[in-house]
């Protein structure tokens, strides 16, 4: 941090810097650190003084100031940005979509008076990878534009994002019902506990790696609040 910077503050900026560097030292920052935020806010607090206006002004009591900067890294380190990927948000709702239909087909199978067929392998995996890019182009037309503190310039047309999402639909449906009429040596129905357990052990995987590389859910719908 400069003197001479400094040596341009008034008595009152003077004072402010003087209370924020001891909440900062206070909350456990180094010199280094508070060098770098007092020198990222000293251009601000000398263009303004010329206008009247004073570091309290601007930011509020020193010691609140400073003190909200820890808080937010305490926040951000405790809230990690969710990842986007949209690979790792398909594959994220295809598992979940997959090991859904897998156990409700398998407790379906399993309590059916009927002997009602449940899934095949291969409809099972389609339905799963398409819904799982059909709910990733919601949340990219639609969703993601609807979040808190989103801007929202960037959001395509009305018509077009719903063109894209029946279509994705359309897909899906034609996916589900077309490989439902293939033979069943190409796609195999799994007995009722087989289909349970692999339907258990992908929605485990699907919570491990969401877990593991905090993937954005395509699934969860817009958060307005």
């Amino acid at each position: 941090m400069s003197q001479v910077s400094l040596d341009k503050l008034s008595k009152k900026n003077k004072e402010f810097i003087h209370i924020a560097t001891n909440q900062l030292l206070q909350d456990g920052k180094s010199d280094q650190e508070i060098q770098t935020i007092l020198e990222g806010i000293l251009p601000e607090i000398l263009e303004n003084q010329t206008k009247g206006i004073t570091a309290r002004g601007l930011y509020g009591a020193p010691t609140t100031w400073a003190a909200s900067l820890t808080a937010k890294e305490r926040y951000d380190a405790e809230h990690p940005k969710e990842n986007d990927d949209p690979k790792l948000m398909i594959m994220d709702s295809a598992l979940f979509i997959t090991s859904l239909f897998a156990l409700v087909s398998a407790l379906t199978t399993f309590f059916s008076t009927d002997q009602a067929i449940g899934y095949g392998l291969i409809t099972l995996l389609l339905v799963g990878l398409v819904g799982g890019l059909a709910f990733y182009l919601m949340y990219y037309f639609v969703y993601q534009y609807y979040g808190p503190d989103t801007d929202r310039s960037q959001r395509p047309p009305f018509w077009k994002s719903i063109l894209v999402i029946l279509a994705s639909m359309v897909l899906w449906l034609v996916v589900f019902f077309a490989t439902s009429f293939l033979p069943a040596n190409l796609n195999p129905v799994l007995a009722p506990l087989p289909l349970a357990i692999l339907g258990a052990a992908l929605l485990a995987l699907r919570f491990y790696l969401k877990k593991r590389f905090n993937i954005r859910s395509a699934s969860a719908g817009p958060s307005r609040y």
